[in-house]
């Protein structure tokens, strides 16, 4: 590889690593003698980074269509939501569904969950990417 494409793949990996990730790799040796074991996974995996705000976790730097940023879904509060309702998994013909659509700002907690026959759950689906 050229000298300014691996400089610019290192100073990539530091910005998605960040100042914290960077500083343990100074501190350890640098980057040739971790093998990017320390960059809290940025550099091997593909997965992006998440935050949480409540019990929603939302994907950094991702958004809908509709401006809203990408939520990541919990198949833990999916199956509490369930739970909650005395079900271990969504019964025969149902889908859980959100009242307000992630899409839309909804958040992913049981709060905002409702189960749903399935037709009405793709009529709502349709109706709501329509807007």
């Amino acid at each position: 590889m050229k000298a300014k494409t691996i400089a610019a793949m290192a100073l990539a990996g530091l910005v998605l690593c960040g100042a914290k990730d960077a500083l343990a790799q100074k501190k350890s040796g640098g980057w040739g003698n971790s093998g990017f074991s320390g960059c809290s996974g940025a550099m091997l995996s593909s997965s992006p980074s998440t935050y949480k705000v409540g019990s929603t976790t939302y994907v950094s730097g991702q958004y809908y269509q509709t401006g809203y940023p990408k939520v990541e879904r919990s198949s833990a509060v999916r199956s509490e939501f369930l739970s909650q309702r005395g079900y271990s998994r969504a019964p025969a013909g149902y889908e859980v569904d959100h009242v307000v659509p992630l899409s839309r700002g909804g958040a992913d907690a049981t709060y905002n969950m409702q189960l749903l026959p399935k037709e009405v759950h793709r009529a709502k689906t349709a109706q709501e990417r329509a807007w």
